[in-house]
Protein backbone atom coordinates (compact mmCIF):
# COMPACT_ATOMS: atom_id res chain seq x y z
CA UNK A 1 0.00 0.00 0.00
CA UNK A 2 1.58 3.52 -1.16
CA UNK A 3 1.82 6.41 1.14
CA UNK A 4 -1.07 8.97 1.13
CA UNK A 5 0.06 11.81 -0.64
CA UNK A 6 0.30 15.31 0.96
CA UNK A 7 -3.15 16.01 -0.10
CA UNK A 8 -4.52 13.58 1.30
CA UNK A 9 -3.26 13.50 4.68
CA UNK A 10 -6.12 14.98 6.99
CA UNK A 11 -4.94 17.37 9.24
CA UNK A 12 -4.95 17.23 13.22
CA UNK A 13 -8.33 18.68 14.56
CA UNK A 14 -7.86 22.27 15.94
CA UNK A 15 -7.75 22.82 19.63
CA UNK A 16 -11.23 23.13 20.80
CA UNK A 17 -11.80 26.86 22.11
CA UNK A 18 -13.66 26.42 25.21
CA UNK A 19 -16.73 28.43 25.63
CA UNK A 20 -18.29 31.15 27.74
CA UNK A 21 -20.23 29.66 30.39
CA UNK A 22 -22.62 32.69 30.99
CA UNK A 23 -24.30 31.38 33.90
CA UNK A 24 -21.12 30.43 35.59
CA UNK A 25 -19.35 34.02 35.04
CA UNK A 26 -22.39 35.96 36.87
CA UNK A 27 -22.12 33.51 39.49
CA UNK A 28 -18.27 34.19 39.57
CA UNK A 29 -18.85 37.69 39.51
CA UNK A 30 -21.21 37.23 42.33
CA UNK A 31 -19.49 35.85 44.46
CA UNK A 32 -15.91 38.18 44.29
CA UNK A 33 -18.68 41.15 45.30
CA UNK A 34 -18.98 38.52 48.20
CA UNK A 35 -15.50 38.50 49.22
CA UNK A 36 -14.14 41.41 48.67
CA UNK A 37 -17.07 43.05 50.49
CA UNK A 38 -15.98 40.25 53.44
CA UNK A 39 -12.45 41.58 53.13
CA UNK A 40 -12.64 45.02 53.06
CA UNK A 41 -15.14 45.40 55.41
CA UNK A 42 -13.07 43.52 57.82
CA UNK A 43 -10.64 45.87 57.48
CA UNK A 44 -12.42 49.17 57.50
CA UNK A 45 -14.85 47.95 60.20
CA UNK A 46 -12.85 48.04 63.03
CA UNK A 47 -10.53 51.46 61.85
CA UNK A 48 -13.72 53.56 61.03
CA UNK A 49 -14.87 53.07 64.49
CA UNK A 50 -11.96 53.14 66.66
CA UNK A 51 -13.63 55.73 68.94
CA UNK A 52 -16.12 53.67 69.65
CA UNK A 53 -14.77 50.94 70.30
CA UNK A 54 -12.10 52.72 73.02
CA UNK A 55 -14.76 53.03 75.50
CA UNK A 56 -16.26 49.64 74.74
CA UNK A 57 -12.85 48.36 75.69
CA UNK A 58 -11.88 50.66 78.22
CA UNK A 59 -8.66 51.67 76.64
CA UNK A 60 -6.54 54.85 75.78
CA UNK A 61 -6.60 55.99 72.31
CA UNK A 62 -2.85 54.95 71.70
CA UNK A 63 -3.68 51.68 73.31
CA UNK A 64 -6.96 51.55 70.61
CA UNK A 65 -4.62 52.12 67.57
CA UNK A 66 -2.82 48.61 67.97
CA UNK A 67 -5.86 47.22 66.26
CA UNK A 68 -4.82 48.88 63.21
CA UNK A 69 -1.01 48.22 63.77
CA UNK A 70 -1.55 44.47 64.12
CA UNK A 71 -3.68 44.16 61.39
CA UNK A 72 -1.01 45.50 58.81
CA UNK A 73 2.19 44.36 60.48
CA UNK A 74 0.45 40.62 59.41
CA UNK A 75 -1.01 42.05 55.69
CA UNK A 76 1.75 43.12 54.86
CA UNK A 77 4.06 40.35 54.11
CA UNK A 78 1.35 37.93 53.43
CA UNK A 79 0.38 38.41 50.29
CA UNK A 80 4.26 37.43 49.05
CA UNK A 81 3.66 34.29 51.08
CA UNK A 82 0.32 33.21 50.06
CA UNK A 83 0.93 33.93 46.26
CA UNK A 84 3.89 31.42 45.94
CA UNK A 85 1.85 29.34 48.43
CA UNK A 86 -1.45 29.05 46.12
CA UNK A 87 1.06 28.70 43.11
CA UNK A 88 2.84 25.61 44.43
CA UNK A 89 0.37 23.79 46.77
CA UNK A 90 -2.64 24.43 44.40
CA UNK A 91 -5.89 27.07 44.70
CA UNK A 92 -7.80 24.49 46.52
CA UNK A 93 -5.79 24.54 49.92
CA UNK A 94 -4.96 28.12 49.28
CA UNK A 95 -9.22 28.83 49.40
CA UNK A 96 -10.00 26.74 52.40
CA UNK A 97 -7.05 28.13 54.67
CA UNK A 98 -8.00 31.87 53.37
CA UNK A 99 -11.74 31.81 54.12
CA UNK A 100 -11.21 29.36 57.29
CA UNK A 101 -8.67 32.09 59.24
CA UNK A 102 -10.83 34.89 58.37
CA UNK A 103 -13.85 33.15 59.90
CA UNK A 104 -12.55 31.72 62.85
CA UNK A 105 -10.86 35.11 63.11
CA UNK A 106 -14.39 36.66 63.28
CA UNK A 107 -15.97 34.29 65.46
CA UNK A 108 -12.95 34.54 67.88
CA UNK A 109 -13.14 38.52 67.95
CA UNK A 110 -16.65 37.99 69.37
CA UNK A 111 -15.23 36.61 72.88
CA UNK A 112 -12.47 38.88 73.12
CA UNK A 113 -13.28 41.37 75.62
CA UNK A 114 -9.35 42.45 76.38
CA UNK A 115 -6.78 44.08 74.19
CA UNK A 116 -4.12 41.26 73.93
CA UNK A 117 -6.75 38.63 72.83
CA UNK A 118 -8.10 41.13 70.58
CA UNK A 119 -4.80 42.35 69.40
CA UNK A 120 -3.82 38.64 68.36
CA UNK A 121 -7.39 37.58 66.46
CA UNK A 122 -6.84 41.21 64.41
CA UNK A 123 -3.27 39.55 63.55
CA UNK A 124 -5.43 36.61 62.47
CA UNK A 125 -6.96 38.68 60.32
CA UNK A 126 -4.39 40.34 58.49
CA UNK A 127 -3.25 37.29 57.26
CA UNK A 128 -6.75 36.26 56.36
CA UNK A 129 -7.13 39.78 54.40
CA UNK A 130 -4.46 39.27 52.35
CA UNK A 131 -5.62 35.85 51.02
CA UNK A 132 -9.49 36.87 50.58
CA UNK A 133 -8.03 39.74 48.38
CA UNK A 134 -6.36 37.38 45.84
CA UNK A 135 -9.57 35.58 45.52
CA UNK A 136 -11.66 38.22 44.75
CA UNK A 137 -9.25 38.93 41.96
CA UNK A 138 -9.14 35.53 40.59
CA UNK A 139 -13.32 35.04 40.80
CA UNK A 140 -14.03 38.36 38.73
CA UNK A 141 -10.95 37.21 35.88
CA UNK A 142 -12.83 33.76 36.08
CA UNK A 143 -16.30 35.68 35.24
CA UNK A 144 -15.07 37.48 32.25
CA UNK A 145 -14.37 36.29 28.67
CA UNK A 146 -10.36 35.42 28.56
CA UNK A 147 -10.11 38.34 26.32
CA UNK A 148 -11.68 40.77 28.80
CA UNK A 149 -9.32 39.33 31.64
CA UNK A 150 -7.56 42.75 32.14
CA UNK A 151 -11.43 44.53 32.88
CA UNK A 152 -12.38 41.52 35.29
CA UNK A 153 -9.06 42.33 36.83
CA UNK A 154 -10.43 45.82 37.42
CA UNK A 155 -13.37 44.77 38.33
CA UNK A 156 -11.83 42.86 40.66
CA UNK A 157 -9.92 45.38 42.24
CA UNK A 158 -12.95 47.34 42.51
CA UNK A 159 -14.64 44.97 44.95
CA UNK A 160 -11.77 45.66 47.41
CA UNK A 161 -12.51 48.90 47.78
CA UNK A 162 -16.21 49.05 48.89
CA UNK A 163 -15.69 47.92 52.20
CA UNK A 164 -14.18 51.51 53.27
CA UNK A 165 -17.53 53.58 52.42
CA UNK A 166 -19.74 50.72 53.50
CA UNK A 167 -18.19 50.83 56.97
CA UNK A 168 -19.10 54.40 57.43
CA UNK A 169 -22.32 53.88 55.98
CA UNK A 170 -23.46 51.02 58.68
CA UNK A 171 -25.64 52.52 61.52
CA UNK A 172 -23.48 52.81 64.99
CA UNK A 173 -26.68 50.95 66.39
CA UNK A 174 -24.75 48.05 66.11
CA UNK A 175 -22.26 49.16 68.72
CA UNK A 176 -25.13 49.42 70.98
CA UNK A 177 -26.88 45.70 69.82
CA UNK A 178 -23.67 44.10 71.09
CA UNK A 179 -21.01 46.71 71.90
CA UNK A 180 -17.77 46.35 69.24
CA UNK A 181 -18.62 42.48 68.89
CA UNK A 182 -21.68 43.73 66.99
CA UNK A 183 -19.58 44.85 64.18
CA UNK A 184 -17.69 41.42 63.78
CA UNK A 185 -21.48 39.31 64.01
CA UNK A 186 -22.02 41.29 60.31
CA UNK A 187 -18.53 40.04 59.02
CA UNK A 188 -18.78 36.76 60.57
CA UNK A 189 -22.04 36.22 58.69
CA UNK A 190 -20.67 37.01 55.51
CA UNK A 191 -17.94 35.11 55.89
CA UNK A 192 -20.12 32.26 56.32
CA UNK A 193 -22.04 32.98 53.23
CA UNK A 194 -18.43 33.29 51.45
CA UNK A 195 -17.21 29.89 52.50
CA UNK A 196 -20.52 28.20 51.20
CA UNK A 197 -20.16 30.61 48.04
CA UNK A 198 -16.86 29.52 47.38
CA UNK A 199 -17.41 26.13 47.61
CA UNK A 200 -20.74 25.95 45.61
CA UNK A 201 -18.82 28.15 42.63
CA UNK A 202 -15.27 26.68 42.25
CA UNK A 203 -12.80 27.99 40.04
CA UNK A 204 -10.47 26.02 37.66
CA UNK A 205 -6.67 25.31 39.33
CA UNK A 206 -4.20 26.59 37.42
CA UNK A 207 -0.91 24.50 36.94
CA UNK A 208 0.95 24.43 40.08
CA UNK A 209 4.86 25.46 39.74
CA UNK A 210 7.61 25.17 42.27
CA UNK A 211 8.12 28.51 43.07
CA UNK A 212 9.53 28.20 46.80
CA UNK A 213 13.37 27.48 47.27
CA UNK A 214 16.17 26.93 49.80
CA UNK A 215 16.53 29.67 51.50
CA UNK A 216 12.87 31.42 50.97
CA UNK A 217 12.04 31.20 54.64
CA UNK A 218 15.39 32.82 56.33
CA UNK A 219 14.98 35.95 53.85
CA UNK A 220 11.04 36.10 54.12
CA UNK A 221 11.59 36.00 57.93
CA UNK A 222 13.74 39.30 57.54
CA UNK A 223 11.27 41.05 54.67
CA UNK A 224 8.14 40.01 57.06
CA UNK A 225 9.76 42.01 60.16
CA UNK A 226 11.03 44.88 58.18
CA UNK A 227 7.43 45.58 56.80
CA UNK A 228 5.54 44.03 59.99
CA UNK A 229 7.67 46.85 62.43
CA UNK A 230 6.99 49.76 59.51
CA UNK A 231 3.10 49.18 59.99
CA UNK A 232 3.80 49.74 63.52
CA UNK A 233 5.88 52.67 62.98
CA UNK A 234 3.25 54.38 61.08
CA UNK A 235 0.16 53.46 62.57
CA UNK A 236 1.96 54.33 66.26
CA UNK A 237 3.59 57.40 65.26
CA UNK A 238 0.81 60.02 65.05
CA UNK A 239 -0.66 58.66 67.91
CA UNK A 240 1.91 58.52 70.68
CA UNK A 241 3.83 61.37 68.52
CA UNK A 242 6.98 60.79 66.77
CA UNK A 243 9.43 62.54 68.81
CA UNK A 244 8.08 61.31 72.19
CA UNK A 245 8.22 57.85 72.30
CA UNK A 246 11.94 56.56 71.92
CA UNK A 247 10.65 52.93 71.12
CA UNK A 248 9.54 54.51 68.10
CA UNK A 249 13.14 55.14 66.55
CA UNK A 250 14.06 52.07 67.68
CA UNK A 251 11.41 49.98 65.97
CA UNK A 252 12.13 52.12 63.01
CA UNK A 253 15.72 51.31 62.84
CA UNK A 254 14.97 47.70 63.21
CA UNK A 255 12.85 47.60 60.24
CA UNK A 256 15.65 49.15 58.21
CA UNK A 257 18.11 46.90 59.50
CA UNK A 258 15.96 43.99 58.66
CA UNK A 259 14.99 44.91 55.42
CA UNK A 260 18.60 45.64 54.64
CA UNK A 261 19.47 42.19 55.26
CA UNK A 262 16.76 40.99 53.42
CA UNK A 263 17.99 42.73 50.57
CA UNK A 264 21.53 41.46 50.84
CA UNK A 265 20.16 38.13 50.77
CA UNK A 266 17.91 38.57 47.58
CA UNK A 267 20.27 40.40 45.34
CA UNK A 268 23.11 37.02 45.78
CA UNK A 269 20.71 34.55 45.38
CA UNK A 270 19.72 32.74 42.07
CA UNK A 271 16.16 32.22 43.01
CA UNK A 272 15.19 35.35 44.92
CA UNK A 273 11.93 35.91 47.01
CA UNK A 274 11.30 38.78 44.88
CA UNK A 275 12.66 39.62 41.45
CA UNK A 276 14.32 42.51 42.87
CA UNK A 277 16.17 43.42 39.25
CA UNK A 278 12.52 43.41 37.67
CA UNK A 279 11.13 45.96 40.24
CA UNK A 280 14.10 48.12 40.44
CA UNK A 281 13.02 48.66 36.74
CA UNK A 282 11.90 52.23 35.05
CA UNK A 283 8.72 50.68 34.46
CA UNK A 284 8.18 49.48 37.95
CA UNK A 285 9.59 52.23 40.08
CA UNK A 286 6.94 54.49 37.61
CA UNK A 287 4.26 52.38 38.58
CA UNK A 288 5.35 52.11 42.21
CA UNK A 289 5.58 55.58 42.31
CA UNK A 290 1.92 56.12 40.63
CA UNK A 291 1.20 53.85 43.80
CA UNK A 292 2.42 56.15 46.25
CA UNK A 293 1.06 59.22 44.56
CA UNK A 294 -2.93 57.67 44.57
CA UNK A 295 -2.92 56.43 48.01
CA UNK A 296 -1.93 60.03 49.15
CA UNK A 297 -4.61 62.13 47.10
CA UNK A 298 -6.91 59.06 48.32
CA UNK A 299 -6.31 59.94 51.79
CA UNK A 300 -8.11 63.34 51.21
CA UNK A 301 -11.07 61.11 52.07
CA UNK A 302 -10.11 58.96 55.07
CA UNK A 303 -7.72 61.55 56.94
CA UNK A 304 -9.50 64.84 55.00
CA UNK A 305 -12.65 64.83 54.86
CA UNK A 306 -13.80 62.61 57.54
CA UNK A 307 -11.21 63.97 59.99
CA UNK A 308 -12.56 67.49 59.24
CA UNK A 309 -16.30 66.68 59.92
CA UNK A 310 -14.85 64.73 63.01
CA UNK A 311 -13.21 67.78 64.07
CA UNK A 312 -16.68 69.88 63.18
CA UNK A 313 -18.46 67.06 65.82
CA UNK A 314 -20.07 64.71 63.22
CA UNK A 315 -19.92 61.30 63.39
CA UNK A 316 -20.44 58.48 61.00
CA UNK A 317 -24.40 58.18 61.75
CA UNK A 318 -24.34 62.09 60.24
CA UNK A 319 -21.87 61.44 57.47
CA UNK A 320 -23.73 58.56 56.13
CA UNK A 321 -25.91 59.95 52.68
CA UNK A 322 -22.43 61.70 52.17
CA UNK A 323 -20.52 57.81 52.04
CA UNK A 324 -23.41 56.85 49.87
CA UNK A 325 -22.32 58.87 47.35
CA UNK A 326 -19.06 58.20 47.45
CA UNK A 327 -19.84 54.31 47.44
CA UNK A 328 -21.77 55.03 43.88
CA UNK A 329 -19.10 57.40 42.74
CA UNK A 330 -16.49 54.27 43.34
CA UNK A 331 -18.62 51.97 41.82
CA UNK A 332 -19.41 53.60 38.82
CA UNK A 333 -15.32 54.67 38.65
CA UNK A 334 -14.23 51.57 38.02
CA UNK A 335 -17.06 50.43 35.37
CA UNK A 336 -16.38 53.47 33.39
CA UNK A 337 -12.80 52.71 33.99
CA UNK A 338 -13.78 49.18 33.19
CA UNK A 339 -15.36 50.33 29.63
CA UNK A 340 -12.17 52.70 28.77
CA UNK A 341 -9.87 50.04 29.27
CA UNK A 342 -11.28 46.99 27.07
CA UNK A 343 -11.09 49.27 24.45
CA UNK A 344 -7.18 49.44 25.21
CA UNK A 345 -6.67 53.31 26.28
CA UNK A 346 -4.64 52.33 29.70
CA UNK A 347 -3.49 55.41 30.06
CA UNK A 348 -6.89 58.06 29.46
CA UNK A 349 -8.44 57.14 32.61
CA UNK A 350 -5.53 57.48 35.29
CA UNK A 351 -5.25 61.42 33.50
CA UNK A 352 -8.62 61.75 33.83
CA UNK A 353 -9.00 60.80 37.43
CA UNK A 354 -6.17 62.97 38.55
CA UNK A 355 -8.47 66.42 36.89
CA UNK A 356 -11.35 65.30 39.16
CA UNK A 357 -9.00 64.87 42.18
CA UNK A 358 -7.39 68.04 41.58
CA UNK A 359 -10.90 69.66 41.20
CA UNK A 360 -12.25 68.15 44.31
CA UNK A 361 -9.52 68.45 46.44
CA UNK A 362 -9.67 71.92 45.82
CA UNK A 363 -13.27 72.90 46.42
CA UNK A 364 -12.72 71.13 49.83
CA UNK A 365 -10.34 73.61 50.50
CA UNK A 366 -12.53 76.30 50.69
CA UNK A 367 -14.29 74.42 53.40
CA UNK A 368 -15.44 76.97 56.60
CA UNK A 369 -16.44 75.57 60.44
CA UNK A 370 -19.75 75.61 59.52
CA UNK A 371 -19.36 73.16 56.19
CA UNK A 372 -21.65 70.04 56.79
CA UNK A 373 -21.66 66.63 54.57
CA UNK A 374 -24.52 68.10 52.51
CA UNK A 375 -21.49 70.50 50.49
CA UNK A 376 -19.21 67.80 50.35
CA UNK A 377 -21.16 65.53 48.29
CA UNK A 378 -20.07 66.84 45.02
CA UNK A 379 -16.34 67.32 45.41
CA UNK A 380 -16.19 63.38 47.52
CA UNK A 381 -17.98 61.78 44.52
CA UNK A 382 -15.81 63.41 41.97
CA UNK A 383 -12.70 62.35 44.29
CA UNK A 384 -14.24 58.71 44.53
CA UNK A 385 -15.07 58.79 40.61
CA UNK A 386 -11.37 59.51 40.20
CA UNK A 387 -9.66 57.41 42.59
CA UNK A 388 -11.30 54.31 41.17
CA UNK A 389 -10.30 55.69 38.00
CA UNK A 390 -6.69 56.69 38.73
CA UNK A 391 -6.30 52.76 40.62
CA UNK A 392 -7.67 51.11 37.31
CA UNK A 393 -5.48 52.42 34.82
CA UNK A 394 -2.22 51.80 37.63
CA UNK A 395 -3.11 47.97 37.61
CA UNK A 396 -4.16 48.20 33.70
CA UNK A 397 -0.72 48.88 32.86
CA UNK A 398 1.32 47.05 35.51
CA UNK A 399 -0.64 43.61 34.33
CA UNK A 400 0.43 44.32 31.22
CA UNK A 401 3.77 44.56 31.64
CA UNK A 402 3.67 41.80 33.22
CA UNK A 403 2.06 39.53 30.80
CA UNK A 404 4.78 40.70 28.16
CA UNK A 405 7.14 39.25 30.40
CA UNK A 406 5.22 35.92 30.32
CA UNK A 407 3.94 36.23 33.98
CA UNK A 408 7.33 34.60 35.28
CA UNK A 409 7.37 38.10 37.69
CA UNK A 410 3.92 37.38 39.03
CA UNK A 411 4.70 36.78 42.87
CA UNK A 412 6.70 39.59 42.98
CA UNK A 413 4.12 41.97 41.21
CA UNK A 414 1.14 40.48 43.39
CA UNK A 415 3.58 41.48 46.43
CA UNK A 416 4.39 45.08 45.15
CA UNK A 417 1.08 45.79 44.14
CA UNK A 418 -1.00 44.61 47.19
CA UNK A 419 1.78 45.12 50.07
CA UNK A 420 2.95 48.37 48.38
CA UNK A 421 -0.75 50.15 48.08
CA UNK A 422 -1.15 49.15 51.61
CA UNK A 423 1.75 50.58 52.77
CA UNK A 424 1.47 53.39 50.68
CA UNK A 425 -1.35 54.03 52.65
CA UNK A 426 -0.35 54.17 56.19
CA UNK A 427 2.61 56.35 55.25
CA UNK A 428 0.50 58.78 53.45
CA UNK A 429 -1.76 58.72 55.98
CA UNK A 430 0.57 59.38 58.60
CA UNK A 431 2.34 62.02 56.84
CA UNK A 432 -1.09 63.99 55.88
CA UNK A 433 -1.85 63.45 60.12
CA UNK A 434 1.05 64.78 60.99
CA UNK A 435 0.70 67.69 58.58
CA UNK A 436 -2.65 68.69 60.06
CA UNK A 437 -1.61 68.66 63.57
CA UNK A 438 1.41 70.68 62.44
CA UNK A 439 -0.55 73.47 60.83
CA UNK A 440 -3.54 73.09 63.60
CA UNK A 441 -0.82 74.12 65.96
CA UNK A 442 0.42 76.91 64.25
CA UNK A 443 -3.19 78.48 62.64
CA UNK A 444 -4.02 78.31 66.51
CA UNK A 445 -1.13 79.86 67.50
CA UNK A 446 -1.61 82.94 64.67
CA UNK A 447 -4.87 82.93 66.36
CA UNK A 448 -4.01 83.25 69.84
CA UNK A 449 -2.44 86.77 68.83
CA UNK A 450 -5.91 87.91 68.37
CA UNK A 451 -7.71 86.82 71.49
CA UNK A 452 -5.98 89.50 73.86
CA UNK A 453 -8.63 91.04 76.73
CA UNK A 454 -6.83 94.10 75.02
CA UNK A 455 -8.25 93.81 71.88
CA UNK A 456 -11.75 95.94 71.91
CA UNK A 457 -13.47 93.42 70.03
CA UNK A 458 -12.88 90.15 71.84
CA UNK A 459 -13.56 91.70 75.15
CA UNK A 460 -16.78 92.86 73.78
CA UNK A 461 -17.07 89.26 73.16
CA UNK A 462 -16.41 87.62 75.91
CA UNK A 463 -18.93 90.28 77.93
CA UNK A 464 -21.65 89.24 75.49
CA UNK A 465 -20.80 85.35 75.90
CA UNK A 466 -20.75 86.03 79.76
CA UNK A 467 -23.69 88.04 79.76
CA UNK A 468 -25.42 84.50 78.25
CA UNK A 469 -23.92 82.49 80.59
CA UNK A 470 -24.72 84.28 83.62
CA UNK A 471 -28.72 83.02 83.35
CA UNK A 472 -27.32 79.58 84.63
CA UNK A 473 -24.73 80.96 87.62
CA UNK A 474 -24.97 83.96 89.36
CA UNK A 475 -21.45 83.94 89.80
CA UNK A 476 -19.58 86.62 87.00
CA UNK A 477 -16.47 85.53 87.30
CA UNK A 478 -17.86 81.62 86.66
CA UNK A 479 -19.55 82.95 83.79
CA UNK A 480 -16.53 85.34 82.25
CA UNK A 481 -14.07 81.97 82.36
CA UNK A 482 -16.61 80.42 80.43
CA UNK A 483 -16.53 82.40 77.81
CA UNK A 484 -12.86 82.69 77.50
CA UNK A 485 -12.73 79.11 77.32
CA UNK A 486 -15.70 79.04 74.65
CA UNK A 487 -13.82 81.43 72.92
CA UNK A 488 -11.13 79.18 73.02
CA UNK A 489 -12.74 75.98 71.76
CA UNK A 490 -14.31 78.20 68.97
CA UNK A 491 -10.60 79.07 67.79
CA UNK A 492 -9.35 75.54 67.90
CA UNK A 493 -12.17 74.51 65.65
CA UNK A 494 -11.50 77.38 63.47
CA UNK A 495 -7.58 76.43 63.32
CA UNK A 496 -8.41 72.57 62.92
CA UNK A 497 -10.41 73.77 59.80
CA UNK A 498 -7.87 76.21 58.35
CA UNK A 499 -5.62 73.17 59.03
CA UNK A 500 -7.70 71.03 56.60
CA UNK A 501 -7.65 73.34 54.01
CA UNK A 502 -3.78 73.61 53.65
CA UNK A 503 -4.31 69.96 53.58
CA UNK A 504 -7.03 69.89 50.54
CA UNK A 505 -4.96 72.43 48.84
CA UNK A 506 -1.67 70.17 49.33
CA UNK A 507 -3.50 66.99 47.87
CA UNK A 508 -4.40 69.06 44.72
CA UNK A 509 -1.34 70.58 43.88
CA UNK A 510 -0.04 67.06 44.30
CA UNK A 511 -3.09 65.71 41.64
CA UNK A 512 -2.07 68.56 39.38
CA UNK A 513 1.73 67.84 39.51
CA UNK A 514 1.31 64.13 39.23
CA UNK A 515 -0.91 64.52 35.95
CA UNK A 516 1.57 66.63 34.67
CA UNK A 517 4.35 64.56 35.13
CA UNK A 518 2.24 62.01 33.88
CA UNK A 519 0.80 63.66 30.75
CA UNK A 520 4.47 64.26 29.96
CA UNK A 521 5.68 60.82 30.06
CA UNK A 522 3.15 59.82 27.85
CA UNK A 523 3.98 62.47 25.09
CA UNK A 524 7.36 61.59 25.38
CA UNK A 525 7.08 57.75 25.28
CA UNK A 526 4.52 58.17 21.91
CA UNK A 527 7.24 60.61 20.15
CA UNK A 528 9.81 58.01 20.84
CA UNK A 529 7.29 55.43 18.80
CA UNK A 530 6.71 57.46 16.42
CA UNK A 531 10.19 58.15 15.39
CA UNK A 532 10.69 53.93 15.75
CA UNK A 533 7.94 53.43 13.52
CA UNK A 534 9.37 56.04 11.11
CA UNK A 535 12.97 54.23 10.82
Amino acid sequence: MSDPSPASVTPPPATPVEAYDIRHGIACALVSVLIGTTQSLGINMINSNLTAIQGSLGVTAAEIGWLTSAFWATYLSTSLLMTKFRLQYGLRLFTNIAISCFLAGTIILLFADDMRSAIFVRAMQGFAAACLSTLALLYMVESMPKKFALVGLVLGIGTLQLGAPLSRILPESLLEIGRWQGLNILDMSLAVIALGAINAIRLMPPPRQKVFCPGDIFAFVFYAISLGLMAIVLTQGRTVWWTDSEWLGIMLAISILCFGVYLHLDLHRSSPLLDLKWLFGPFMRRLLLTIVLFRLVLSEQTVGAVGLLNALGMNNDQMQILFVWILLSTVLGFIVAGLIIATGKLHIPGLVALLLVCLGAWLDSNSTSLTRPSELYFSQSLIAFGSSMYLSSAIALGFTKLMEGGMKNFPSFAAVFSGGQALATLAASAWLSTFVVDAQKLHFSELSQYLSLANPQVASRISQMAAGFSGTSSDRAAATSRALATLGQQANVEASVRAYNDTFEVIAAVAALTFLWLLIVNLMRNIENKKTLST
